[in-house]
């Protein structure tokens, strides 16, 4: 068996080693060693760098929110989270399941029809709401299993075969959330800028915008809240994202300054530092913006696979409604996450003005596009304007363009917008698509 090349090496050094003085042999063995060791040294401070970043973002997340009003209490273990408002009612207790998909415990959802409704209340299901999403062509049942019928095995053996395979654990969805910046890099490839003037409508899912803030002074937003009405909502996120597309300030310049905002706000606080968005939430608020003539709808949102999510992809879709996703920002080794996985959605993931990959971004085949999102300026949670990081800060970069490119060519379609995206991508990484950039780099320049 052939023996690494390092290994000899050191083996080498070792025997060279119990010849010479000890001085002399411990200069020996730590020229070496120090080579072997260095890669994991570094990848310890990155690790440490990351870790202190977010201890210093959620210090001060959680010193602005500290005169916020609580309307939910907590009681927390290691893998169960329950929601509680102040009146002592349960709202929902969440979970996660071995694979590490977080999930509300026991509440399902499926397609509903007379059979299905019939065999829920046969095997003693708590219905607990039914939503009718006509954009999307569903109607849901949300429910809760039995315990000893609590798995998709059990549920799908007593449900009408033609509806089995809408069944779907309410699953929770997790914002992408942005970080602050501590690098110093000035070297620019790329810059912040305007893409258009034009007045177009554009949506977003998200969390609840900040519309106090003064970047959002004389803009067009409307937003409507789909969460329970007993949980309070953040505003972060959403403040970050919409800022960036339409926020008007001194200090920066947003994508699209004249656009008509729509946001359907799906999250709700577990507390200052966490929040969660469950998926029947998440499609009424897809259903609505569409029902109000959005086309260019950005997700800044990463969860499981589900296959009612998949299905109102694919209905946004054969609509010509084009969802726009951040990829995440869990590391390139982390698994794909969605909706950026799904095949009609367009995953986007972050650079630096350096054109260097945003070293959290996900990776993976799915990836379509690469814009900026480190270290960039919008509003803020704070009321002023400051630095975010992250792959929510990039996917409003490929928002902003379809939407601009819509409006010059509203007859369009989706497969024929795509391809415009594909000739303004400037190529990065590895020649044509890859797993780390997509098909390349959008900027506003890129497009001119």
């Amino acid at each position: 068996m052939k023996k690494n090349p390092q290994i000899k090496m050191l083996l080498v050094v070792l025997t060279a080693a119990v010849t010479l003085p000890m001085s002399a042999a411990t200069q020996v063995l730590q020229d070496p060693l120090r080579d072997v060791v260095k890669p994991v040294e570094q990848v310890r401070q990155q690790v440490e760098q990351k870790l202190q970043e977010r201890v210093v973002d959620d210090l001060e997340l959680e010193s602005e929110l500290a005169n916020a009003v609580e309307v939910v209490k907590l009681t927390e273990t290691k893998t169960r989270v329950t929601l509680t408002s102040l009146t002592g009612e349960t709202v929902w207790t969440e979970t996660t399941l071995p694979n590490g998909d977080p999930i509300i415990e026991q509440e399902w959802l499926v397609m509903a029809t007379t059979d299905v409704r019939e065999a829920l209340r046969g095997m003693g299901a708590d219905v607990l709401s039914e939503k009718k999403l006509a954009s999307l062509g569903m109607t849901l049942l949300r429910f809760r299993a039995p315990k000893h019928l609590d798995s998709a095995e059990q549920l799908r053996n007593r449900l009408p075969k033609r509806s089995s395979a809408s069944l779907s654990r309410h699953f929770v969805y997790r914002a992408q959330a942005s970080e602050l910046d501590k690098s110093t890099t000035r070297s620019i490839v790329v810059e912040q800028a305007k893409w258009c003037d034009a007045p177009v409508k554009v949506g977003m899912v998200d969390t609840q915008i900040m519309t106090n803030h003064v970047a959002f002074a004389d803009q067009s937003i409307t937003q409507k809240t789909f969460i329970d009405q007993r949980l309070q909502q953040p505003l972060a996120h959403g403040t970050a994202v919409a800022g960036l597309l339409v926020g008007r300030s001194e200090s920066y310049q947003s994508l699209l300054p004249n656009a008509q905002l729509f946001n359907g706000a799906v999250f709700y606080r577990h507390n200052p530092l966490h929040q969660g968005a469950a998926l029947l939430p998440l499609l009424e608020a897809l259903d609505w913006l569409v029902a109000n003539g959005v086309r260019v709808i950005n997700v800044s949102l990463t969860g499981p696979d589900s296959p009612l999510f998949a299905k109102a992809v694919d209905e946004l879709a054969s609509k010509g409604v084009l969802l726009i996703a951040a990829a995440g920002n869990d590391g390139p080794l982390a698994k794909a996450v969605y909706p950026a996985a799904y095949e009609s959605v367009i995953a986007v993931t972050a650079v630096a003005a350096t054109g260097a990959i945003y070293r959290w971004a996900n990776q993976g085949e799915h990836i379509d596009f690469a814009s900026l999102g480190v270290r960039v300026t919008t509003a803020r949670r704070n009321g002023q304007t400051g630095y975010e990081t992250g792959t929510s800060m990039a996917a409003p970069v490929v928002t902003a363009a379809a939407a601009c490119w819509w409006t010059l060519h509203p007859d369009a379609s989706v497969v024929e917008l795509r391809s415009y995206l594909h000739k303004i991508a400037r190529d990065l990484g590895e020649v044509g698509h890859d797993a780390v950039f997509g098909h390349g780099l959008i900027t506003p320049k890129s497009a001119r």
